[in-house]
Formats: structure tokens, C-alpha cells, sequence
């Protein structure tokens, strides 16, 4: 290469220090200021005085939303972390029948939202279901009316929600118990422990800090749900934010009742954090341990401990909801069911497809520009997902609100008299919640694959002098591709399943098959909303199984 070539070549790479790496941080850093405003407008307005309706929550009404959700976390918690971590257990330290599959169908129950399973159990278990059906069947009304006692509380919601909420901690328990070294089992085997001592003292420790954060998974989805805690007629914030707003007719109340719960989750974040920082140090590079055979008839309890969660998370729900789709199907002719599941698709398609492009800006610039501003960013659009559905939905209305506001009366100073700008209720404010809620989705995976795959193609095309949009398109984005595929996936199936951001935010007459299946529910047609939760339900199956096949690759 003459010497004048690499002149300009030196010169080109000057430029792009100067000019392009700047300009992805600045752009970065706009997205996330925009996708900032909603959750900051939230905790600014709580500082407001309060109206009425705001004084009648917080003398009446307020203690019983807080002790409800503290309740339901702590108990579908506790369930879940049983679940979870028994099941993680049993199927990274020992060897018994079926394990291959109950390893991968104990993921299955992150396919169905909550509050589908919740319609399922309230319908098996009702008077009319088919538990109190066969009794009035064999033993008369008498019996069934005997044995009848009301489901209809905490306790069974409870239940419910630690059912199909157990894989956010069985997942990195799994992997926890899977990275432990074999070493550290053998040292205490030889000093005469038992297998629970082993357990409880040594593995579960080190596995606490992967534990606690898919438990605060676990709390978050909970403090997320409304359909569930709804129809079960459970009083909690997200619950006390649609009375504020729908029935009080208030929005201050709803937006402070917003703030309060995102100072809750807050803490529980930095909860969840302090105990990721006392983790203890691990050699996971040693040999991995064996799993250790289990013979005799002992071996079917372990198969029977792991399939108990599948069953009763996945299969009992699924069946129900087949067998009622399959009643009610015929009366979807006619309706406007079609409609509807384009609505929820396209919805899908155009927020994970915005979702993933912008998870891949914020990531590389943060890889081109090693600053904390980048970094900082890139943490800020990841707590979307921290945050609750109903709160989201909120900030954004105060958002769209204040931009119609400030986009009108400046048109009115240009001289346009009957101009009127819309936002709220529409698709693109809608559209707007989900980027905010689930680019932690995309981001999070995405960026341990650009971490593990990338690094030396970056410098490799650095050095041949390549610019940072053709290493992005030409070199990094084939090689994510599956990762790419991933994460579109998960954001798809997460934009399916959303109900209370949808709910609150969607244009008038605009159902999608959630809201679908939560209005028929509501309506106390349980088996009306079988059709709806079935197409859900089967759009979640297809990722979580391409996770399994991810996990089991790496």
C-alpha cells in the first residue's frame, strides 16, 4: 500500500473517531431520554397535591392494596422457589426415567400468561367444573355440595400463579447447579454429609444469587398481572390504578398509585442487587459433577417430584383450554375473531421488529463508544421490564398528553387555528409502551451473544479499515443471526401475552386475542375465552422450546 494510501486511510479513520462513534452515542442516548420521559413524568407528578379521590385510596384503600401484593409475592415466591429449585435439583444432580424431557418440558408453563392458567383453574374448580361434576355425577348434589369449599381467594391464586411462574427460577437454578464443580460435592461426600446436608449448606448458597434473581422475575410478573388478580377479585395496585382511573375517573390518583408501585419495585431491584453483589466465589472451570444414578424404586419419586410442576403448570391448564376451544370454536364463526388475531399479530411483528433494531443501536454503541453515558443508556432501557404494564401505560398517557399539548399550542403560535394533534389512543402511542416495556427482552440476550461471538470480528474489520455500519450489517448481524431470531421471538409472544399496558392503552374498538380473552372472562364466559388463550398459548410455545435448544447448545 503506497504511502499515500495509508494517509487517507488514517485520515478516514480520524474522521470516524470524531464524527460517526459520537453520532451513534447521540443518537443512542435521544432514544433513551424519549423512552425515559413516560417513567419519569410517573415519579414527578407524585409530588403533586392530591386530589379527593387520592385522599379516599389513602385513608381507605391503600393498606389493602400493599398488604394484597406483599401477600401474593411472598406466597406465589415461596411456591415458585420450592418448585423451581427442587425441580432444578433433581434434574442437574441426579439420573432417573424421563429426565431428558421433564429437563425441557419444565420450561413449558412460561407459555401460558398467567392469567390464562388462573381462567383455566377458576373453571376446573368451580361448582360447574368437572371436579364437582363428576362428585355430583357418582355421589349426587349432596356430596359435591358437602366437599364444595370457595377457590375463589389469595390462597388458590397463589397457587396458581407459583405454577406457572416456577421456570423464571428453575431456569437459573438449573444452570447454577449445572456450572458447580464436581470437586466441591466429592470434598463433602468424603466427610460423610448427606445428600440434603450437601443441599442445603453447600450447592444452595452458591447457586442464591442466580436464585434471587429469577424470584424477583417471579415478583415483578406478579405485580404485573391484572387479569388474574381481577377475576379473582384480589385488590392490588395494578388493580387499584384501573379503579383510580376507570372508575373514580381520576388520573393524578392513578399516576400517584403509579409511583408508589414503582418505588416498590425500586426496592425490590435493589434488593435483588445487593444479593447478586454477596455471591460466592465458585471455580465453575474444575470438572463438572456427574449426575449420580438414581436405582430402585426410588428413581420414580424423582420422575414423579419433576413431573407433578409440568403437570399441574402446563398440562392440566392446556388440555382445559383445548378441550374448550375445541366446544367453542364453531361459535367464533361470524365473529370478528379474524380481525382480532390480525390485530395482535401485526401488532407483534411491527414492536418486535422496532424492538430488536433498536436494541442492536443501543448495543453497539455502547461497544464503539466505551463510555458511561453509552453504558448508562443501555442499563436505563433494560428497566422497562422491571416496571409494570399498568405504570407504563400511564407515563405514556401523561407523555402523549403533554405532546399533544405542546405541539397544539405551538402550531396555534404559528398561526394554525384549528389544528388537533392525537396521540393517546392511538397505535403509535401503544407501539410506543411496548419499546419501552420489552426492550429488555431484546437487549439482555442480544448483548451476551455480541459479548461472546464479536469481539475479535469487530477488531478484524476495524483493521481492515471497514466502518462501524458495514462491521455491523456485513459482519455482526449475520453472525446473530439466530440470537436475532431469539430475541424477535421473545419480544413477539411477550407482545401477545401483554394485557394491562394493551388494555389501557389501545385504540377504541381495537381487541387483540389478550384483551379478547380477558373480556370474555370477565364476562364469566370462561369457555368463549378458550379460543383466544389457545392461539396465545401456542404463539409461546415455539420460543421457549428454541431457549431450551440455546441453553442445551452453549
Amino acid at each position: 500500500m503506497s504511502a499515500g494510501s495509508n494517509a487517507i486511510l488514517s485520515s478516514y479513520r480520524r474522521i470516524t473517531r470524531l464524527f460517526v462513534a459520537p453520532g451513534w452515542l447521540l443518537t443512542s442516548v435521544l432514544l433513551g431520554i424519549i423512552f425515559s420521559i413516560p417513567l419519569l413524568l410517573v415519579l414527578l407528578r407524585m409530588f403533586l397535591p392530591g386530589t379527593p379521590a387520592w385522599q379516599h385510596i389513602v385513608n381507605n384503600l391503600l393498606f389493602q392494596y400493599t398488604a394484597n401484593s406483599i401477600l401474593l409475592c411472598a406466597f406465589t415466591g415461596a411456591i415458585a422457589l420450592v418448585l423451581g429449585v427442587g425441580s432444578a435439583w433433581f434434574i442437574s444432580r441426579y439420573d432417573f426415567p424421563a429426565k431428558g424431557w421433564l429437563s425441557w418440558a419444565l420450561i413449558l408453563p412460561l407459555s401460558l400468561p398467567s392469567y390464562i392458567v388462573a381462567y383455566s383453574y377458576a373453571g376446573i374448580l368451580s361448582f360447574t367444573g368437572p371436579i364437582y361434576g363428576t362428585l355430583h355425577l357418582w355421589g349426587g348434589p349432596e356430596l359435591a355440595q358437602s366437599l364444595y369449599f370457595d377457590t375463589m381467594n389469595i390462597g388458590t391464586l397463589s397457587i396458581t400463579l407459583g405454577l406457572v411462574l416456577f421456570p423464571y427460577v428453575y431456569l437459573p437454578a438449573k444452570a447454577a447447579f449445572e456450572l458447580q464443580s464436581a470437586s466441591i460435592f466429592e470434598a463433602a461426600s468424603s466427610l460423610c454429609n448427606k445428600p440434603f446436608r450437601i443441599f442445603y449448606q453447600i450447592a444452595l448458597p452458591l447457586a442464591r444469587p442466580a436464585i434471587a434473581g429469577g424470584l424477583f422475575l417471579v415478583m415483578m410478573e406478579v405485580l404485573n398481572d391484572y387479569g388474574a388478580v381481577k377475576y379473582f377479585g384480589i385488590n392490588t395496585f395494578t388493580t387499584g390504578i384501573f379503579k383510580a382511573w376507570f372508575s373514580l375517573g381520576d388520573l393524578e390518583a392513578a399516576i400517584k398509585l403509579s409511583a408508589v408501585l414503582m418505588l416498590v419495585v425500586g426496592l425490590l431491584f435493589l434488593v435483588e442487587k445487593r444479593i447478586q453483589r454477596s455471591r460466592f466465589a465458585s471455580n465453575t472451570g474444575l470438572k463438572k459433577s456427574a449426575s449420580l444414578k438414581v436405582i430402585g424404586p426410588r428413581k420414580w419419586l424423582f420422575t414423579l417430584a419433576c413431573l407433578v410442576p409440568f403437570a399441574f403448570g402446563f398440562l392440566i391448564p392446556f388440555l382445559k383450554i383445548v378441550s374448550d376451544s375445541w366446544i367453542t370454536w364453531p361459535r367464533m364463526e361470524g365473529t370478528r375473531f379474524g380481525e382480532i388475531v390480525w390485530h395482535s399479530v401485526s401488532l407483534a411483528l411491527l414492536a418486535a421488529t422496532l424492538i430488536v433494531v433498536l436494541s442492536l443501536v443501543f448495543i453497539y454503541s455502547s461497544r464503539i463508544n466505551r463510555t458511561l453515558a453509552g453504558t448508562l443508556v443501555k442499563r436505563v432501557v433494560s428497566l422497562g421490564y422491571a416496571i409494570p404494564g399498568a405504570v407504563i401505560a400511564v407515563g405514556v398517557m401523561v407523555a402523549a398528553a403533554g405532546a399533544e399539548h405542546f405541539l397544539e399550542s405551538l402550531a396555534h403560535a404559528l398561526g394554525s387555528v384549528h389544528t388537533q394533534i392525537l396521540f393517546t389512543g392511538t397505535i403509535a402511542a401503544l407501539v410506543y409502551a411496548y419499546l419501552i416495556r420489552f426492550m429488555a427482552v431484546s437487549v439482555n440476550p442480544l448483548e451476551g451473544n455480541f459479548e461472546q461471538q464479536c469481539s475479535n470480528l469487530d477488531e478484524a474489520s476495524r483493521s481492515l479499515g471497514k466502518g462501524h455500519l458495514y462491521t455491523l450489517f456485513r459482519v455482526n448481524i449475520p453472525v446473530l443471526k439466530p440470537a436475532i431470531l431469539a430475541a424477535f421471538l421473545l419480544v413477539f409472544v411477550d407482545v401477545m401475552k401483554e394485557l394491562p399496558l394493551t388494555l389501557i392503552l389501545r385504540p377504541f374498538n381495537y381487541d387483540t386475542l389478550a384483551t379478547t380473552a380477558f373480556e370474555y372472562a370477565n364476562d364469566e364466559m370462561l369457555r368463549e375465552s378458550a379460543p383466544a388463550s389457545l392461539l396465545i398459548v401456542v404463539s409461546g410455545i415455539v420460543p421457549i422450546l428454541l431457549i431450551h435448544h440455546l441453553i442445551k447448545s452453549k
